[in-house]
């Protein structure tokens, strides 16, 4: 109902109406109203796909066709670098002229590997955390673990090697080259998670980006840190991070425990070297 109404006030604006009406407070008063006389639309559920439940389901991506090899580049990539669904997925619709789709996608010219493979630059041309289409590169370090994003981007692009540089990243058959839709990568994870046992779920496209923040905060990385990873300019992060019943009865026990401390010692909040926290990105989140 807000957005009806911000579009209204949107449309008034854009002819020099007078908007004060939505400024008053009864306007407010009737929607609460109307909330409560109305059931609001339940919330949907998004399983996380935390580090554990990401290693049970590569391992039903062993890298024997090319279809694995594929979906495991996108699913350690989309979980190191916090990606959402639509940052590494393309769309029919999405048609732009192949000079300029670069500019909008992710396409093959868009890893760089560094050092030897010690670690990978991503650049996101274009994101939800970058309206203005500046452009994003991210740091991506190797973990030499079976989820690392490295060494399965490095597999994929060593019989990926047919293409032109400007193509969609990743695309569904080595023949056929159908880019990956969200429809394909929440069908296939939904697929890949029942054959691995995690059951049912409620998988969907914010399960890996979700799934990262719980549990770079099951870790102990600090909110600061996993908003600057994660590219979040808000606090919207903290509703991805999800705590089991175990956990929070934990934190509650702890924090009537803890004994508060004088003024004089209490810390003020260190700064974050943007650079030195991305390189942590895949390397230190395995405890």
């Amino acid at each position: 109902m807000k957005l009806y109404l911000a579009g209204i006030k949107s449309y008034q604006l854009d002819r020099g109406i007078e908007c004060t009406a939505f400024a008053d407070p009864r306007h407010e008063r009737t929607i609460q109203g109307i909330k409560r006389d109305h059931k609001e639309a339940e919330t949907r559920t998004r399983t996380p796909l935390t580090r554990p439940c990401l290693l049970r389901i590569l391992r039903y991506l062993p890298g024997f066709t090319y279809n694995d090899l594929v979906a495991r580049a996108a699913f350690t990539l989309a979980f190191a670098g916090f990606l959402t669904v639509g940052e590494f997925t393309y769309q029919p619709t999405d048609s732009v002229p192949e000079y300029t789709f670069k500019n909008w996608f992710m396409v093959n010219d868009s890893i760089r590997m560094r050092e030897g493979g010690r670690y990978m630059e991503v650049i996101l041309p274009a994101s939800k955390t970058d309206p203005f289409r500046k452009g994003i590169t991210l740091t991506i370090s190797a973990s030499e673990d079976d989820s690392c994003p490295v060494k399965a981007m490095r597999q994929f692009l060593a019989v990926d090697t047919d293409r032109a540089a400007h193509s969609p990243l990743f695309c569904i058959g080595q023949l056929e080259q159908q880019a990956f839709t969200r429809e394909y990568v929440v069908q296939r994870l939904q697929q890949l998670a029942r054959t691995a046992g995690l059951g049912q779920g409620t998988w969907n496209g914010h399960s890996l980006r979700r799934g990262a923040a719980t549990w770079t905060a099951r870790v102990g990385i600090s909110e600061a840190e996993i908003q600057t990873l994660s590219r979040w300019s808000s606090d919207a992060y903290r509703a991805y991070i999800e705590y089991s019943d175990r956990e929070r009865s934990h934190y509650l026990s702890a924090s009537r425990l803890r004994k508060p401390q004088p003024a004089s010692h209490r810390c003020e909040p260190a700064s974050i070297w943007v650079g030195d926290v991305t390189h942590r990105t895949a390397g230190q989140f395995q405890l």
